[in-house]
């Protein structure tokens, strides 16, 4: 019963730590041994791998974004509200 205890404390400390760290992993900022650390948490804890998943498209998503929009885009959108207007 101790070991379950102290497993899942040790658990728990690695799970905190894990979510503190995740936008420093995603943009390579930590140090090999700590990347090390949140792979393999994320890898046992299915709640850390979706966030770090989800975090890892949204990082994506933004990147591809442009500064300004394409004229298609933006053409499509304004002819959309004023077609609901």
């Amino acid at each position: 019963m101790i070991r379950r205890l102290l497993a899942r404390r040790n658990f728990m400390r690695e799970h905190r730590w894990t979510h503190a760290h995740l936008s420093g992993y995603l943009d390579g900022e930590l140090a090999t041994d700590e990347r090390e650390r949140v792979e393999a948490h994320a890898g046992i804890c299915p709640q850390c791998g979706r966030v770090l998943a989800t975090l890892r498209r949204t990082v994506e998503g933004l990147r591809e974004l442009t500064a300004r929009p394409r004229r298609e885009v933006a053409e499509g959108a304004i002819r959309r509200l004023r077609e609901e207007g």
